[in-house]
């Protein structure tokens, strides 16, 4: 399939229209007019065949949706709401049309869900394997983003969700074992949590955000080193995903959840007298937020503290490539 082959098919599929847009797919460049009193959010993401996903544990739907999903992820981090996305994609002669198509189509079905619109992109060939990179244009309150050197001493560390989930999945994927459906649906099609972005950024407080990519461990170093402060986690207070103990043990659930990556869930340290108000918050819009520890001296590190035992954490995570 040529690139206007391809656009006439993408513009067949259901997508999002936003009122802001002047000019969407289709031409030399895409217009919008930017929403007033907000500022622009962006970030880009690559996945690489063989590197990010295999065919062998990923469908070509799920590459598309997790595509979009791990910028989503980021635009959330700072607080924003997604609005529009754009696509370049590098594909090899082995590849269908068909599935290239359903790449776009994985894309689309979470697209429809977080209400963004595509509004253009590329499609070049590949001479080996298949390259994806996804672009995320998103909005937030003038000065509202939340950045990860927000985290003051005294903050509480809180985590939504679960963690651990999509390293279990993909590790049963790997290994060809009876996959647990919840831990291959959060490896797979991750859930994405822009509705408590939006009510954070709301929030009169002060408050850092990152995502869970590469794994809690070096997240967690992230907020620390950007906020020039040291921060304690607690092993008991870390959520596993649901029966990651029961089945590889306790001490390889939690490395699941520190270095395993690709939770997508949010990190964030708020202060002591708003986290119960945030917690309320979250419920109200049926997310579940967990303290996992505390922001406690100046300086930058990350310590975990097991039975009484505190130790320096390494912040060796999932590396993407």
């Amino acid at each position: 399939m040529d690139e206007f082959g391809l656009i006439n098919k993408i513009q067949q599929l259901e997508n999002v229209n936003h009122s802001s847009t002047k000019v969407g797919i289709g031409d030399d460049a895409a217009v919008f007019t930017p929403t007033i009193g907000k500022d622009i959010v962006t970030c880009v993401d690559t996945l690489t065949e063989g590197v990010h996903f295999t065919r062998e544990t990923m469908k070509p739907s799920d590459i598309g949706y997790k595509a979009l999903a791990v910028n989503i992820s980021d635009i959330a981090a700072m607080g924003a709401i997604p609005v529009y996305y754009l696509v370049t994609i590098a594909v090899p002669k082995e590849w269908t049309d068909d599935e290239i198509l359903d790449i776009y189509e994985g894309m689309q079905q979470l697209a429809r869900n977080e209400n963004v619109q595509l509004i253009g992109g590329d499609s070049v060939t590949s001479q080996k394997g298949l390259y994806l990179s996804v672009t995320v244009i998103g909005e937030v309150d003038s000065g509202k983003a939340r950045l990860r050197s927000h985290a003051e001493v005294g903050d509480v560390v809180f985590v939504t969700g679960d963690l651990g989930g999509s390293a279990a999945g993909l590790h049963q994927l790997l290994e060809g074992e009876n996959v647990e459906e919840h831990w291959k649906a959060a490896h797979q099609k991750p859930a994405m949590h822009t509705a408590l972005a939006y009510e954070i950024a709301r929030l009169p407080w002060r408050i850092a955000l990152n995502d869970i990519s590469d794994g809690l461990a070096s997240e967690s170093w992230e907020l620390a080193e950007s906020s020039h402060v040291q921060i304690e986690l607690l092993e008991e207070k870390i959520p596993l995903s649901a029966g990651l103990v029961e089945r590889f043990g306790q001490q390889k659930a939690i490395e699941m959840a520190l270095t395993g990556g690709e939770d997508f869930q949010l990190l964030g340290t708020v202060a002591r007298d708003n986290w119960q108000p945030l917690q309320t918050i979250a419920k109200e819009i049926g997310e579940r937020v967990t303290k996992i520890g505390t922001v406690i001296h100046k300086g930058e590190g990350v310590f975990m503290t097991s039975q009484d035992q505190t130790t320096l954490l390494s912040r060796d995570g999932y590396k993407h490539g």
